[in-house]
């Protein structure tokens, strides 16, 4: 695989309306084919199994049911690591469960996010299934992926089975943070005892990124794969996300000119972006990237914490998530709060978005995927400070908006 970014881009037509996508005939071939293939679909689990889902009518169709509580758990303080879930918040937050069901049926069409960041946990049970390649940029010549210290350029996925405990807090964290993005991303877990993901049925690209070199090569890497989105949760520079890097920029307007979205962290730094620069969210401008902010653990209150801007930040998600990332000494799971883990919902409700498309065989560019997202989350008057149009992840108003635009 060459570094450089592969020339090719992927034809496709400036679009002022969501409706305008073009519905290729059936059978015909719009886009260029994506080089990884979905073969180990997981169908939707059962009520049975834990969260409520949706039963199905007779004649197959299904009945909107409302969606299952989830109590705060007194016994998951922030911070810690678990052996098992008992509460996924931010899945209730976004309307998840009133329409899973109709999401699965998109299962079998093939999506790819990539995941830019720290470490990851490749082996942990509920993503090991989603893994569809890994590769180090913090250092090119080792063997063990899984604490950042090494890289793989394939993963089987391996079997399971516990890593060497981190040797700091700092790789702890380290660990804790990647796993969880992939977690809430594409999750495999069962309901009620591992983590479920947005979208289980994408795949995932985990990237530790090249944090001297502004991520630059990372980011390349996952732009020359043709990904279908990209997923990143830090910042450019400093904590607060102060350095403009123009290249950075640019690899970004290539990536959604070939059809690949951006979604970002907005950041917790409690900084108004229209008013101050903050990178990457400030290239939200650009068509195909999506910057996002953080709710509360409801998805309903901005939160104390979060970057927020109209015209930067395009919607809100929940900045209480509870995933994959506990070492195997002290658990497997994780309760956090941030940006971080806002972002990685929307990523994972883009795939889906993708999936629709696809099997739709409309093509549609990367800034025709990100209105869709964005319009077709739900609207709050509260949220109009912060958010563009005070738009929020909503899962099932998405899958409506959808079926409405590109029937």
């Amino acid at each position: 695989m060459t570094r450089h970014l592969l020339a090719s881009v992927l034809a496709s037509v400036s679009l002022t309306s969501l409706s305008a996508c073009d519905d290729s005939p059936p059978g015909s071939t719009t886009t260029e084919p994506r080089p990884v293939a979905n073969d180990d679909n997981v169908p939707f689990p059962s009520a049975e199994s834990g969260q409520g889902a949706a039963p199905a009518d007779a004649d197959g169709a299904t009945t909107p049911q409302p969606a299952p509580t989830c109590a705060p758990d007194t016994s998951m303080p922030l911070g810690n690591s678990y052996t098992a879930l008992t509460c996924l918040p931010q899945l209730d937050a976004i309307g998840y469960w009133q329409s899973a069901r109709e999401w699965a049926t998109y299962d079998d069409v093939p999506v790819t996010v990539a995941v830019l960041d720290l470490s990851f946990l490749t082996d942990h049970p509920d993503i090991a299934g989603a893994v569809d390649m890994t590769w180090n940029f913090m250092q090119a010549d080792c063997t063990a992926f899984d604490l950042g210290k090494g890289a793989c350029r394939k993963v089987a996925p391996p079997v399971p089975r516990p890593p060497p405990p981190p040797t700091s807090g700092e790789e702890s964290m380290m660990l804790i943070h990647g796993t969880m993005i992939a977690g809430i991303i594409a999750g495999r877990g069962v309901p009620g005892q591992g983590v479920v993901g947005v979208n289980p049925s994408a795949k995932l690209d985990l990237f530790v990124r090249d944090m001297n070199t502004d991520n630059l090569s990372a980011l390349r890497f996952a732009i020359d794969r043709h990904v279908d989105i990209i997923s990143m949760s830090w910042p450019l520079g400093a904590q607060v996300g102060n350095k403009d890097v123009p290249e950075f920029k640019a690899l970004l307007e290539a990536a959604t000119e070939q059809g690949t979205v951006i979604v970002m962290a907005a950041g917790n730094s409690r900084i108004d972006v229209d008013r101050q620069p903050v990178y990457p969210t400030r290239y939200s401008s650009i068509p195909g990237v999506i910057a996002v902010g953080s709710l509360d653990a409801n998805g309903d209150l901005f939160t104390q914490f979060s970057n927020y801007g109209p015209s930067y930040v395009d919607l809100g998600a929940p900045g209480t998530a509870a995933s994959a990332g506990g070492d195997f000494q002290r658990g497997r799971y994780s309760v956090q709060v941030g940006t971080s883990y806002s972002g990685p919902m929307v990523a994972g409700a883009t795939s889906r978005v993708i999936q629709y498309m696809k099997r739709k065989n409309a093509t549609c560019t990367a800034a025709d995927i990100e209105r869709l997202v964005v319009e077709g989350s739900r609207s709050s008057p509260k949220l109009t400070p912060f958010f563009k149009d005070g738009r929020q992840l909503d899962m099932t108003s998405l899958l409506t908006h959808l079926k409405t635009s590109i029937p």
